[in-house]
């Protein structure tokens, strides 16, 4: 008996390199899936689902999305890394997931280092705005009013990104905001408009039908350049305020015990969909959708980046 099966542990460890390289050179050969840990009709599930069209027809394999939202995005994420380690479960990744939670919150029921990082789509710019007929016309107004007196100014917020954001601006500027938070983008807006709240950290996308209709006012904007679909207003980098930018980021990973040969062909699969001209124009015909399409390894590190940016702030 002890022959016997020194004899199947030698077959085996000898043939599992043939296996790996075999599963490799085959991927993919079974349908696969993308996590999303939002609730279906966002923009990132939108390109998600777009995404997922393209690999498709790249891949020759059935694609399904699947929305798993919930808690902070912990229900999606922890959902994709109990799946098994083969490439063929991938999940959508914004600041929450590897940076926000991570610095909140004490227990998680998955280790951040175990995302393993694979597409960089797209960056959504935030916007600080007021209302039209505020008596704000720039960044520099709020921040001398903000100047005069802790919490002089309201500043409404929603979500950990914009709170960060806002706490780093008010460092910066050696200012004290009167930070309000909200649930969602709509209440925030609505009151804003409202003049219930002075100013409001916001995603540009939402904002540009209300800024063009009239209803709202934009101040600066935190992507590093001008954009052209507000070229006249100004970033908050050239306001005074150089390195700053305040951007959501929409990427992909994978469980990072997947094997390098499978998570490197996957990379590469993904990239023939996000080069197409066709599929980035699509996504860029959403305001403040700013195109990245890098790889796993620039996408780690743009995430290492920020999270020590982040962390920063939260411990301050």
């Amino acid at each position: 008996m002890k022959k016997l099966l020194l004899a199947a542990l030698m077959s085996t460890t000898l043939l599992s390199p043939a296996v790996h390289a075999q599963s490799a050179e085959n991927y993919p050969s079974q349908p696969l899936r993308f996590i999303v840990p939002l609730g279906p009709g966002s923009g990132a599930d939108t390109n998600t689902r777009a995404l997922a069209d393209g690999f498709q027809k790249v891949a020759g394999q059935p694609v399904v999305v699947e929305n798993r939202p919930g808690a902070d995005l912990i229900l999606g994420t922890t959902t994709a890394l109990n799946a098994p380690a083969d490439g063929y479960t991938m999940v959508l990744i914004t600041p929450s997931a590897p940076i926000i939670n991570p610095l909140f919150q004490k227990e998680l029921p998955y280790k951040p280092e175990d995302i393993r990082p694979i597409l960089h789509l797209t960056n959504n710019v935030g916007v600080l705005v007021t209302a039209v007929d505020s008596r704000f016309n720039s960044l520099k107004d709020v921040l001398d009013e903000a100047g005069k007196a802790p919490e002089t100014v309201s500043m409404g917020l929603y979500g950990n990104t914009y709170r960060l954001g806002a706490r780093v601006l008010a460092k910066q500027a050696g200012v004290q905001f009167n930070d309000i938070p909200y649930k969602g983008f709509g209440p925030t807006i609505n009151d804003v408009v409202g003049r219930t709240v002075d100013v409001a950290l916001v995603d540009l996308g939402g904002a540009l039908p209300l800024i063009q209709a009239g209803k709202l006012k934009a101040l600066a904007i935190g992507s590093e350049e001008r954009l052209d679909i507000v070229p006249d207003v100004p970033t908050v980098a050239e306001s005074g305020f150089p390195g700053y930018s305040l951007y959501i980021f929409v990427g992909y990973g994978i469980h990072a015990d997947t094997p390098e040969p499978i998570a490197s062909k996957l990379e590469d699969l993904l990239q023939q969909v996000t080069q197409e001209q066709a599929f980035q124009d699509g996504l860029t015909r959403h305001a403040g959708t700013l195109f990245v399409g890098s790889r796993g390894k620039q996408f780690a590190e743009f995430i290492e980046s920020e999270f020590k940016k982040a962390k920063e702030v939260v411990t301050d």
